[in-house]
């Protein structure tokens, strides 16, 4: 506030302006309804994480390593704080998301612990007028349910990602911005595309259609 003093503002000029829409003229789609706050609209429920019949408790706390072993699930207590970190918010103007991973705490070994576990947040931004942001589909495995008992699983998927050619081709990043859809992921990381995990992929394909859809058409794009 003392910056824009110093610039002949007036607080309560300032603060009205904070309040009214805030407009960027170059990129419409980053503008706010109100100039001090990005509005969330709807909060999706993020997938749960659910265990493979075979695992049947989690590693000990001392020792994370026997998660790598079929019947142990990793601590306790790093489950839960990744759990926790998990959100995907439809905003007025983009989703976000947080796909936590884990990794080793920071420790004499080599810079890491070899015996405790942190959260590394994986948070994502994409807003409704990028060029890669075109189609939103359901992405769930087939026999879902039987998967997920037998070997585990994050919840129904969400795929975002742009296509054209009647679906035949991709949009990748550079030097390959065609690629055939039929390419496996595994065969073609050059693929643009974001991956949600959610509880109800139904539901969230058309709450984000709807958002994204409704934003277009106010901003006029």
């Amino acid at each position: 506030s003392n910056n824009m003093r110093e610039r002949g503002k007036p607080s309560n000029q300032m603060n009205r302006e904070l309040l009214g829409p805030f407009i960027v003229e170059d990129r419409r789609m980053l503008s706010r309804v109100v100039g001090d706050r990005i509005r969330i609209t709807h909060i999706i429920q993020p997938g749960n994480r659910i265990l493979g019949c075979c695992t049947c408790c989690n590693a000990p706390d001392s020792c994370p390593l026997l998660a790598y072993c079929p019947c142990f699930d990793y601590p306790g207590y790093i489950v839960n704080e990744v759990n926790s970190s998990r959100y995907i918010y439809v905003r007025e103007n983009s989703l976000e998301w947080n796909n936590p991973q884990m990794q080793s705490a920071k420790g004499n070994c080599c810079g890491m612990a070899c015996c405790e576990l942190v959260v590394m947040d994986d948070i994502t931004v994409l807003y409704f007028d990028d060029m890669y942001f075109d189609d939103v589909s359901n992405s769930t495995r087939r026999c879902n349910d039987c998967k997920t008992f037998f070997c585990g699983g994050r919840g129904e998927q969400v795929i975002i990602d742009s296509r054209f050619c009647f679906g035949m081709c991709k949009r990748g990043r550079k030097p390959f911005f065609c690629v055939p859809s039929c390419f496996p992921d595994v065969c073609c990381p050059c693929f643009v595309k974001s991956e949600l995990w959610v509880e109800d992929a139904k539901s969230a394909v058309e709450t984000i259609k709807m958002v994204r859809d409704e934003t277009r058409e106010r901003l006029d794009l």
